[in-house]
């Protein structure tokens, strides 16, 4: 063969190894997916909270404290620090001007994931995932231990650095000083490694930890980028989301001790973000149907990303469950990546990881798509490759001969 015959051939497999590498990357990040944005009902947005990643709602007291941090500034190279905001349950259609809760606690302030803990006494804690050097350096990452005033506002009592637990994403607050958290990856953020990892799906490094007030440990990994963590309203089950699993993971929880067993787990087909249980016990799930699209995004407020709220409805079995679309939207809009959903009465909430605004939606008489479009297919699950290949293991193992 000929030295130009080499090279051609060469060069044709290589462009046939990164076409087929892009086509698989791009259907498990749901680029292929198609995708019919419904919602019926009517949403308007309150400006003026960037960066509202995540959100916590204390339905005692009426407030939804906001986690507010301005991402695109940050990697502009002019960081602005970030707040937490509150909005009235009861005045979303005209909320007051908004106001840092936080006092200017800490000065160094990029708050990510939140949760609000509420004593037996009534008394209230937030806890907030703080990053001191911006979203883009998640090195010296803490946890902030705020209590809440009885104004709403929030005094810092505590600031805790779990050794060993440096991505963190979310926390689920457990008691006045414990909580659980996720570790996003034990790959360096922003590193080739993750960048290939993402290209071949196969970082299953997630994990979930647990902080009993004075000492952290892992107590679970295997997850796809573990994102966010919820309890069921009981406290003994414990929701935790993986981004790049595309799944939900349910686990046994002992309130006596933290401890954990995973029970369940369900391949969602989309990309989930932050959870919250409402007080039906419905998890409502925020996610990304098209991640590709999101991470362009990022890079370039011009470029929308879809937006998706399901929900889980869990069996009273403790195992499987109900998963239904609330609300799918392609960002063109003016609301783009829609990171978080809170319901509260007849009203969801929604943030988002760069949008300038909240966006609040009043749902429809009928909000379970299922119900409202029952011909509406709601995802697609033909180019689940994922969800193939554990049919095709399943199939096999079946078919085994017994030895």
């Amino acid at each position: 063969m000929k030295p130009s015959q080499i090279i051609l051939l060469t060069g044709v497999a290589i462009v046939g190894i990164l076409s087929y590498t892009w086509f698989r990357t791009a259907a498990r990040a749901g680029e292929f997916t198609t995708l019919v944005p419904v919602f019926d009902g009517t949403c308007t947005d309150i400006a003026g909270m960037p960066g509202a990643e995540d959100m916590a709602i204390d339905r005692t007291n009426g407030r939804i404290f906001v986690s507010s941090d301005d991402r695109r500034a940050t990697a502009q190279g002019k960081p602005v620090r970030g707040a937490i905001y509150s909005l009235p349950v009861d005045g979303l259609a005209s909320p007051p001007p908004l106001k840092d809760l936080t006092g200017g606690q800490p000065a160094a302030f990029h708050p990510h994931g939140t949760s609000l803990f509420r004593a037996a006494d009534g008394k209230v804690t937030l806890m907030v995932v703080n990053h001191p050097k911006g979203a883009m350096d998640y090195s010296g990452t803490t946890v902030e231990v705020f209590d809440a005033q009885a104004d709403g506002s929030l005094k810092l009592r505590r600031t805790v650095a779990v050794p060993g637990l440096t991505r963190i994403n979310d926390i689920v607050a457990t008691g006045a000083n414990s909580f659980y958290a996720t570790s996003e990856s034990d790959l360096e953020r922003g590193s080739l490694a993750e960048s290939l990892s993402f290209v071949s799906g196969d970082d299953r490094t997630g994990a979930i930890w647990y902080f009993d007030g004075n000492a952290g440990k892992k107590l679970d990994s295997g997850l796809g980028f573990a994102n966010s963590l919820a309890l069921s309203n009981d406290g003994k089950t414990l929701y935790a989301s993986a981004t790049m699993s595309r799944s939900i993971f349910l686990y046994d929880r002992d309130p006596t001790n933290g401890a954990i067993k995973r029970r369940d787990a369900a391949l969602v087909g989309t990309g989930i973000d932050n959870l919250d249980v409402d007080p039906d016990g419905i998890v409502w799930m925020a996610a990304h149907p098209k991640m590709l699209s999101f991470i362009q995004h990022a890079g370039n407020a011009a470029k929308p990303s879809p937006s998706q709220i399901l929900i889980l409805e869990p069996s009273p079995t403790g195992k499987g469950g109900k998963i239904d679309q609330v609300y799918l939207r392609d960002g063109t809009d003016g609301f783009s990546g829609a990171s978080v959903a809170i319901r509260s009465g007849t009203n969801m909430v929604l943030g988002s990881v760069f949008e300038k605004s909240v966006r609040v939606c009043q749902l429809p008489k009928v909000w379970r798509q299922s119900e409202s479009h029952p011909a509406q297919r709601l995802l697609d699950t033909e180019r689940d490759e994922l969800q193939k290949e554990a049919e095709k293991a399943a199939k096999a193992g079946a078919t085994e001969p017994a030895k």
